[in-house]
Protein backbone atom coordinates (compact mmCIF):
# COMPACT_ATOMS: atom_id res chain seq x y z
CA UNK A 1 0.00 0.00 0.00
CA UNK A 2 1.26 3.14 -1.19
CA UNK A 3 2.13 5.63 1.64
CA UNK A 4 0.32 8.47 -0.64
CA UNK A 5 -1.97 7.75 -3.09
CA UNK A 6 -1.13 8.80 -6.81
CA UNK A 7 -2.32 12.07 -7.37
CA UNK A 8 -1.39 15.37 -9.63
CA UNK A 9 0.93 17.83 -7.51
CA UNK A 10 1.51 21.20 -9.52
CA UNK A 11 4.12 23.75 -8.63
CA UNK A 12 3.02 27.84 -7.71
CA UNK A 13 5.73 29.91 -9.61
CA UNK A 14 6.66 33.39 -8.03
CA UNK A 15 6.23 36.47 -9.68
CA UNK A 16 8.55 39.83 -9.15
CA UNK A 17 8.25 43.04 -9.81
CA UNK A 18 10.69 44.30 -12.22
CA UNK A 19 13.16 45.39 -8.49
CA UNK A 20 12.52 42.09 -7.51
CA UNK A 21 9.98 42.78 -5.29
CA UNK A 22 7.80 39.58 -4.41
CA UNK A 23 3.71 40.37 -5.67
CA UNK A 24 1.79 39.04 -2.71
CA UNK A 25 -1.27 39.75 -5.06
CA UNK A 26 -0.45 37.93 -7.58
CA UNK A 27 1.02 35.25 -5.94
CA UNK A 28 -2.58 34.47 -4.16
CA UNK A 29 -4.29 34.74 -7.68
CA UNK A 30 -2.23 31.98 -9.12
CA UNK A 31 -2.56 29.87 -6.21
CA UNK A 32 -6.70 31.02 -6.73
CA UNK A 33 -6.54 29.70 -10.29
CA UNK A 34 -4.78 26.71 -9.52
CA UNK A 35 -7.33 25.53 -6.87
CA UNK A 36 -10.01 26.80 -8.91
CA UNK A 37 -8.77 24.61 -12.10
CA UNK A 38 -9.17 21.30 -10.15
CA UNK A 39 -5.11 21.53 -9.05
CA UNK A 40 -5.43 20.55 -5.09
CA UNK A 41 -1.63 19.27 -4.72
CA UNK A 42 0.64 22.47 -4.41
CA UNK A 43 4.25 23.23 -3.83
CA UNK A 44 6.53 26.27 -3.76
CA UNK A 45 9.86 26.68 -3.63
CA UNK A 46 11.12 23.89 -6.20
CA UNK A 47 13.44 24.89 -8.77
CA UNK A 48 10.63 26.64 -10.87
CA UNK A 49 9.12 27.84 -7.93
CA UNK A 50 13.09 29.60 -7.42
CA UNK A 51 13.66 28.27 -3.82
CA UNK A 52 16.70 28.14 -4.16
CA UNK A 53 17.57 31.94 -5.02
CA UNK A 54 15.63 33.66 -1.99
CA UNK A 55 16.68 34.93 1.84
CA UNK A 56 15.52 33.54 4.13
CA UNK A 57 13.26 36.62 5.35
CA UNK A 58 11.59 36.23 2.02
CA UNK A 59 11.35 32.26 2.03
CA UNK A 60 9.48 33.11 5.81
CA UNK A 61 7.02 35.87 4.20
CA UNK A 62 6.18 33.59 1.09
CA UNK A 63 5.66 30.51 2.63
CA UNK A 64 3.37 32.10 5.44
CA UNK A 65 1.27 33.90 2.16
CA UNK A 66 1.41 30.51 0.73
CA UNK A 67 0.08 28.73 4.40
CA UNK A 68 -2.81 31.50 4.85
CA UNK A 69 -3.93 31.18 1.03
CA UNK A 70 -4.23 27.02 0.94
CA UNK A 71 -6.24 27.48 4.75
CA UNK A 72 -9.01 29.78 2.68
CA UNK A 73 -12.28 27.83 1.67
CA UNK A 74 -14.97 29.96 0.28
CA UNK A 75 -15.68 32.09 -3.10
CA UNK A 76 -12.35 33.52 -2.76
CA UNK A 77 -10.34 30.13 -2.77
CA UNK A 78 -10.43 27.09 -5.21
CA UNK A 79 -12.10 24.15 -5.49
CA UNK A 80 -11.55 22.05 -2.35
CA UNK A 81 -9.42 22.88 1.08
CA UNK A 82 -5.62 21.77 0.53
CA UNK A 83 -3.24 20.33 2.75
CA UNK A 84 -1.91 16.74 3.67
CA UNK A 85 -3.73 13.96 3.84
CA UNK A 86 -3.36 12.87 7.63
CA UNK A 87 -2.01 16.01 8.55
CA UNK A 88 -0.80 16.93 12.27
CA UNK A 89 -0.57 20.69 12.51
CA UNK A 90 -3.43 22.06 13.67
CA UNK A 91 -3.91 25.69 13.51
CA UNK A 92 -6.27 27.71 15.73
CA UNK A 93 -9.29 27.81 12.88
CA UNK A 94 -11.51 31.11 12.02
CA UNK A 95 -15.01 31.15 9.78
CA UNK A 96 -13.71 30.17 6.55
CA UNK A 97 -10.38 28.98 6.91
CA UNK A 98 -9.50 25.22 7.51
CA UNK A 99 -5.81 24.07 8.68
CA UNK A 100 -3.23 23.40 5.76
CA UNK A 101 -2.92 19.98 5.88
CA UNK A 102 -6.29 18.91 7.27
CA UNK A 103 -8.53 18.18 3.95
CA UNK A 104 -6.76 15.50 1.54
CA UNK A 105 -4.25 17.29 -0.77
CA UNK A 106 -0.74 18.24 -0.50
CA UNK A 107 -0.31 21.70 0.62
CA UNK A 108 4.22 21.53 0.33
CA UNK A 109 6.77 23.38 1.32
CA UNK A 110 10.14 23.21 -0.63
CA UNK A 111 13.44 23.29 0.95
CA UNK A 112 16.58 23.84 -1.17
CA UNK A 113 19.73 24.45 0.66
CA UNK A 114 23.44 23.46 0.41
CA UNK A 115 23.77 22.25 4.10
CA UNK A 116 21.88 19.98 6.22
CA UNK A 117 21.91 23.24 8.68
CA UNK A 118 20.25 25.50 6.13
CA UNK A 119 17.63 22.50 5.57
CA UNK A 120 16.92 22.53 8.77
CA UNK A 121 16.33 25.90 9.47
CA UNK A 122 13.75 25.99 6.71
CA UNK A 123 12.04 22.64 7.64
CA UNK A 124 11.53 24.35 11.43
CA UNK A 125 10.16 27.98 9.80
CA UNK A 126 8.03 25.66 8.09
CA UNK A 127 7.01 24.08 11.11
CA UNK A 128 6.50 26.68 13.12
CA UNK A 129 4.07 28.56 10.33
CA UNK A 130 2.18 25.32 10.50
CA UNK A 131 3.42 23.00 7.61
CA UNK A 132 3.78 18.81 7.38
CA UNK A 133 4.70 18.32 4.31
CA UNK A 134 8.25 19.48 3.02
CA UNK A 135 10.00 18.81 0.00
CA UNK A 136 14.04 18.05 0.14
CA UNK A 137 16.81 17.83 -1.92
CA UNK A 138 20.82 17.01 -1.93
CA UNK A 139 22.92 19.75 -1.28
CA UNK A 140 24.35 20.24 -4.59
CA UNK A 141 27.68 21.54 -4.26
CA UNK A 142 28.95 18.01 -4.06
CA UNK A 143 27.46 14.92 -4.82
CA UNK A 144 27.18 12.77 -1.38
CA UNK A 145 28.61 9.50 -0.83
CA UNK A 146 26.89 6.35 0.47
CA UNK A 147 27.82 7.39 3.95
CA UNK A 148 27.00 10.74 2.95
CA UNK A 149 23.63 9.93 2.05
CA UNK A 150 22.68 8.10 4.93
CA UNK A 151 23.77 10.50 7.37
CA UNK A 152 21.60 13.22 5.26
CA UNK A 153 18.60 11.31 5.94
CA UNK A 154 19.53 10.85 9.57
CA UNK A 155 19.73 14.23 10.38
CA UNK A 156 16.71 15.52 8.79
CA UNK A 157 14.08 12.88 8.58
CA UNK A 158 15.06 11.06 11.70
CA UNK A 159 14.70 14.40 13.36
CA UNK A 160 11.79 15.47 12.26
CA UNK A 161 8.84 12.04 12.21
CA UNK A 162 6.09 14.15 12.72
CA UNK A 163 6.69 15.61 9.15
CA UNK A 164 5.99 13.56 5.74
CA UNK A 165 8.81 14.38 3.15
CA UNK A 166 9.29 14.09 -0.81
CA UNK A 167 12.63 13.79 -2.36
CA UNK A 168 13.17 15.46 -5.01
CA UNK A 169 15.54 12.83 -7.11
CA UNK A 170 17.36 15.94 -9.28
CA UNK A 171 20.40 15.41 -10.93
CA UNK A 172 21.14 19.10 -10.51
CA UNK A 173 22.66 17.68 -6.88
CA UNK A 174 25.12 15.15 -8.12
CA UNK A 175 23.63 11.91 -6.96
CA UNK A 176 20.33 9.89 -8.27
CA UNK A 177 18.72 7.52 -6.06
CA UNK A 178 17.75 4.29 -7.59
CA UNK A 179 14.82 2.57 -6.57
CA UNK A 180 16.92 -0.32 -4.45
CA UNK A 181 18.45 3.22 -2.59
CA UNK A 182 14.64 4.12 -1.98
CA UNK A 183 13.48 0.83 -0.35
CA UNK A 184 16.23 0.78 1.66
CA UNK A 185 15.69 4.14 2.71
CA UNK A 186 11.87 3.84 2.49
CA UNK A 187 12.49 0.88 5.28
CA UNK A 188 13.85 2.77 7.91
CA UNK A 189 11.87 6.11 7.47
CA UNK A 190 8.17 5.76 7.16
CA UNK A 191 8.17 9.51 7.31
CA UNK A 192 9.33 8.96 3.35
CA UNK A 193 6.31 9.06 1.39
CA UNK A 194 7.09 10.07 -2.25
CA UNK A 195 9.97 11.45 -4.95
CA UNK A 196 9.75 13.94 -7.96
CA UNK A 197 12.00 13.45 -10.77
CA UNK A 198 12.34 13.66 -14.37
CA UNK A 199 13.73 12.71 -17.40
CA UNK A 200 14.07 8.96 -16.70
CA UNK A 201 15.31 6.10 -19.21
CA UNK A 202 12.69 2.88 -19.28
CA UNK A 203 15.13 1.52 -16.75
CA UNK A 204 15.60 4.12 -14.65
CA UNK A 205 11.74 4.82 -14.18
CA UNK A 206 11.19 0.83 -14.15
CA UNK A 207 13.95 0.93 -11.42
CA UNK A 208 11.48 3.62 -9.11
CA UNK A 209 8.55 1.70 -9.45
CA UNK A 210 9.22 -1.70 -8.71
CA UNK A 211 12.05 -0.71 -6.56
CA UNK A 212 10.28 1.14 -3.79
CA UNK A 213 6.64 0.43 -4.43
CA UNK A 214 4.91 2.51 -1.61
CA UNK A 215 6.16 5.43 -2.14
CA UNK A 216 4.39 7.98 -4.64
CA UNK A 217 6.86 8.72 -7.21
CA UNK A 218 5.91 11.65 -9.13
CA UNK A 219 6.83 12.02 -12.65
CA UNK A 220 6.25 14.64 -15.57
CA UNK A 221 4.21 14.10 -18.03
CA UNK A 222 5.99 12.01 -20.95
CA UNK A 223 7.43 9.89 -17.96
CA UNK A 224 3.96 9.35 -16.36
CA UNK A 225 2.67 8.37 -19.95
CA UNK A 226 5.49 5.54 -20.14
CA UNK A 227 4.88 4.50 -16.50
CA UNK A 228 1.02 4.07 -17.32
CA UNK A 229 1.68 2.23 -20.61
CA UNK A 230 3.91 -0.10 -18.87
CA UNK A 231 1.99 -0.92 -15.98
CA UNK A 232 3.19 1.29 -13.08
CA UNK A 233 1.34 3.18 -10.46
CA UNK A 234 2.70 6.67 -10.24
CA UNK A 235 2.07 10.09 -9.86
CA UNK A 236 1.89 12.78 -12.28
CA UNK A 237 4.20 16.18 -11.92
CA UNK A 238 2.13 18.93 -13.35
CA UNK A 239 4.18 21.08 -16.11
CA UNK A 240 3.44 21.95 -19.72
CA UNK A 241 -0.29 20.08 -19.16
CA UNK A 242 -1.20 22.93 -16.26
CA UNK A 243 -1.66 25.10 -19.05
CA UNK A 244 -5.47 23.61 -19.43
CA UNK A 245 -6.47 22.46 -16.05
CA UNK A 246 -9.62 20.09 -17.47
CA UNK A 247 -7.30 18.20 -20.27
CA UNK A 248 -4.62 17.99 -17.65
CA UNK A 249 -7.26 16.07 -15.28
CA UNK A 250 -8.50 13.83 -18.34
CA UNK A 251 -4.65 12.56 -19.08
CA UNK A 252 -4.09 11.98 -15.38
CA UNK A 253 -7.07 9.89 -15.56
CA UNK A 254 -6.26 7.79 -18.77
CA UNK A 255 -3.00 7.02 -16.90
CA UNK A 256 -4.77 5.66 -14.00
CA UNK A 257 -7.84 3.96 -15.69
CA UNK A 258 -5.61 2.11 -18.50
CA UNK A 259 -7.41 3.76 -21.65
CA UNK A 260 -4.41 3.72 -23.64
CA UNK A 261 -5.93 5.47 -26.72
CA UNK A 262 -6.35 8.43 -25.17
CA UNK A 263 -3.35 8.45 -23.07
CA UNK A 264 -0.99 8.10 -26.38
CA UNK A 265 -3.10 10.69 -28.03
CA UNK A 266 -2.61 13.35 -25.25
CA UNK A 267 1.23 12.33 -25.02
CA UNK A 268 2.01 12.89 -28.37
CA UNK A 269 -0.05 16.33 -28.20
CA UNK A 270 2.01 16.95 -25.36
CA UNK A 271 5.44 16.46 -26.16
CA UNK A 272 4.42 18.87 -29.45
CA UNK A 273 3.91 21.47 -27.13
CA UNK A 274 6.63 20.59 -24.81
CA UNK A 275 8.96 20.66 -27.76
CA UNK A 276 7.55 23.97 -28.96
CA UNK A 277 8.44 25.41 -25.51
CA UNK A 278 11.34 24.38 -25.29
CA UNK A 279 13.16 25.75 -28.74
CA UNK A 280 11.45 28.88 -27.71
CA UNK A 281 12.32 29.59 -24.44
CA UNK A 282 15.82 28.52 -25.80
CA UNK A 283 16.13 30.90 -28.37
CA UNK A 284 16.71 33.66 -25.48
CA UNK A 285 19.22 31.37 -23.89
CA UNK A 286 16.72 30.42 -21.17
CA UNK A 287 17.00 27.37 -18.95
CA UNK A 288 15.99 27.04 -15.67
CA UNK A 289 12.23 25.29 -15.07
CA UNK A 290 10.86 29.20 -13.91
CA UNK A 291 11.46 30.14 -17.34
CA UNK A 292 9.43 27.63 -19.08
CA UNK A 293 6.31 27.45 -15.95
CA UNK A 294 5.84 30.91 -15.66
CA UNK A 295 4.64 31.03 -19.78
CA UNK A 296 2.30 28.51 -18.28
CA UNK A 297 1.57 30.85 -15.42
CA UNK A 298 0.68 33.93 -17.65
CA UNK A 299 -1.47 31.94 -19.71
CA UNK A 300 -3.89 31.68 -16.68
CA UNK A 301 -3.03 35.20 -15.48
CA UNK A 302 -2.00 38.06 -18.42
CA UNK A 303 -0.71 39.87 -15.24
CA UNK A 304 1.66 37.57 -14.41
CA UNK A 305 5.24 38.53 -14.76
CA UNK A 306 8.19 36.36 -16.53
CA UNK A 307 10.95 37.44 -14.76
CA UNK A 308 13.17 35.71 -12.54
CA UNK A 309 15.40 36.81 -9.78
CA UNK A 310 18.92 37.72 -10.70
CA UNK A 311 20.96 35.84 -12.99
CA UNK A 312 18.52 33.76 -14.17
CA UNK A 313 16.93 34.62 -17.42
CA UNK A 314 12.97 34.30 -18.03
CA UNK A 315 11.22 34.38 -21.21
CA UNK A 316 10.43 37.74 -22.74
CA UNK A 317 6.93 38.72 -23.39
CA UNK A 318 7.35 38.76 -27.39
CA UNK A 319 7.93 34.51 -26.72
CA UNK A 320 5.21 34.23 -24.02
CA UNK A 321 2.83 35.67 -27.16
CA UNK A 322 4.18 33.96 -29.67
CA UNK A 323 3.87 30.61 -27.64
CA UNK A 324 0.51 31.44 -27.11
CA UNK A 325 -0.57 32.50 -31.00
CA UNK A 326 0.85 28.96 -32.16
CA UNK A 327 -1.11 27.20 -29.30
CA UNK A 328 -4.04 28.69 -30.26
CA UNK A 329 -3.39 27.46 -34.04
CA UNK A 330 -1.52 24.39 -34.05
CA UNK A 331 -2.83 22.75 -30.56
CA UNK A 332 -6.51 24.28 -29.82
CA UNK A 333 -7.88 21.55 -27.89
CA UNK A 334 -4.63 22.61 -25.07
CA UNK A 335 -5.68 26.53 -25.65
CA UNK A 336 -7.78 27.93 -22.55
CA UNK A 337 -10.59 29.63 -23.98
Amino acid sequence: MKRIEPRRLATVCLPWSDRGEFLEAVFRNQVRCLRRGGFDNLYIFGTAGEGYAVTEAVYKNIAAVFYDEMRAVGPEAGSAAVGAATGSSKVAGTAGTTACGAAGGLCQLGVIGLSVAQIRERIEAGLAIGFYDFQISFPSWGGLTDQEIARFFHDILGQYPQARFLHYNTGRSGRVLTGGEYARLSAEYPNLVATKSGGHTVASLMSLLNGAPELCHFVTELDYAAACLLGGECGLLVSVSSIHPARCREFFDAGQRGNTEALRRMTRELYGIRARVLDSVAQEHGHMDGAFDKLYARLADPEFPLDMLSPYRGASPAVFEGFKTWLAKEAPDWALS
